[in-house]
């Protein structure tokens, strides 16, 4: 007999030493030991659309050479408009050369920005680095640069011709990987290298609005045969293996167990 059929897990009911309500502890009221041949799955899941498309310290930098210098540009968080975003790289370009020599303007009918130095310098050459050799050649900002929204991946050469970028989707994060410590026999695994991801959770939700996902059927079991639940440790993840930042706001969701007869 299961000693539990049902928990409702909400984030503002975190233990006193959790990170953030992406990032958190639950201690539950009583110690629960599953019996063998126990699955379960999660359902239930409220999510808000929280997070921003640029987020500080995991794809705000874009990295660029000017005058045979190289030079990071960092962009604030936040939740732009195509159009805004083009200005916030002009700016934050302009910061990092110490100039007004970018400006930025945006291609409503194929959704893309260029990128151009204004008519002062406009002889002088220039390039945004792709992370593919910002990894080459060891930089701290691989992997952390705007390049995946601008579809820079191939680098447009050292030259006074302008950056173009590719169509840019401000809705970049398509899944939310939900991770458990202390639940579950690790036998999943991401291309990140995560072998306790519990959920993978459709975005279907615009920014500002709440993420709805219930199960439709309960056959996607995982094991949990012969486990001790008394402290669970919740993640929510992107595709990268980065926490996801819902800037405070809480979560919710339910953890249904079931015995499986015939193994899972």
């Amino acid at each position: 007999m299961l000693p539990i059929k049902k928990i409702y897990i909400d984030s503002r009911f975190k233990s006193t030493d959790s990170a953030s309500n992406s990032d958190f502890k639950i201690d539950l009221p009583t110690t629960l030991l599953m019996p063998e041949d126990t699955g379960f799955y999660i359902d239930d899941v409220c999510i808000p659309h929280t997070w921003y498309p640029v987020e500080a310290g995991k794809n705000n930098a874009i990295v660029f050479n000017i005058n045979a210098y190289t030079l990071t540009a960092l962009v604030p968080s936040g939740n732009y408009s195509v159009k805004d975003l083009g200005l916030a790289i002009a700016v934050a370009m302009n910061t990092a050369s110490v100039s007004q020599r970018f400006e930025s303007e945006y291609n409503a009918m194929i959704n893309s920005l260029k990128i151009k130095q204004t008519s002062v310098y406009s002889s002088l050459s220039f390039d945004i680095y792709t992370d593919d050799y910002l990894v080459q050649s060891g930089s701290p900002y691989a992997r952390k640069t705007m390049n995946s929204l601008l579809k820079n991946f191939t680098s447009k050469g050292y030259s006074p011709d302008p950056f173009v970028s590719g169509y840019i989707d401000m809705y970049p994060l398509r899944n939310i990987y939900m991770t458990c410590s202390g639940l579950g026999n690790f036998n999943t695994m991401s291309i990140s290298g995560d072998r306790n991801i519990i959920k993978k959770i459709p975005v279907t939700a615009g920014h500002g609005e709440v993420i709805f996902d219930q199960t439709v059927t309960g056959m996607d079991y995982l094991d949990c045969s012969r486990q001790t639940l008394s402290r669970v440790s919740f993640q929510l993840k992107d595709v990268f293996g980065n926490i996801i930042d819902l800037h405070g706001n809480h979560i919710s969701f339910s953890i249904v167990f079931s015995r499986v007869q015939n193994g899972i």
